[in-house]
């Protein structure tokens, strides 16, 4: 009886220190936001992944604060599949890039964006250290 006791007592600890320990890991949503200082590259790349999971947080995450669906920003408007960057950016200025992209979706409710492989721009601009989404759209 008092070895039963004891095996029970370790798994009870046992079970406690598992559970403590995936409280303080990280989220998987905390890993996709990027990270101080990442190139604008890794930010695009953290807001198409974040649009094509659906995770508009993250997305907002990568972009400035008047990032919005007024100025390019598909996350919770436009359900996206997949994506790829098309080709180096075009760099207007010192603190901005622009990358074409090729976004694949289900298409827009009012038409706007069609169905299939859509051509995005997306402009980034280095704000206070920091690279974010700035605009998208159909044309730089």
């Amino acid at each position: 009886m008092g070895r039963f006791a004891l095996n029970a007592a370790t798994m009870l600890v046992g079970g406690a220190i598992l559970a403590l320990s995936a409280c303080a890991a990280p989220s998987a949503d905390s890993a996709l936001v990027p990270p101080p200082g990442a190139s604008a590259p890794v930010v695009l790349d953290t807001y198409l992944r974040a649009l094509v999971a659906g995770e508009c947080a993250i997305a907002r995450a990568a972009a400035a604060p008047a990032f919005s669906s007024e100025n390019g920003d598909l996350c919770g408007d436009v359900e996206v599949s997949a994506f790829s960057v098309r080709e180096d950016a075009a760099t207007p200025g010192p603190d901005e890039v622009v990358y074409s992209t090729i976004l694949t979706t289900d298409g827009s409710s009012d038409g706007t964006i069609a169905r299939g492989e859509t051509l995005w721009f997306y402009q980034l601009e280095h704000r206070g250290g920091e690279w974010r989404v700035v605009s998208g759209g159909s044309g730089p």
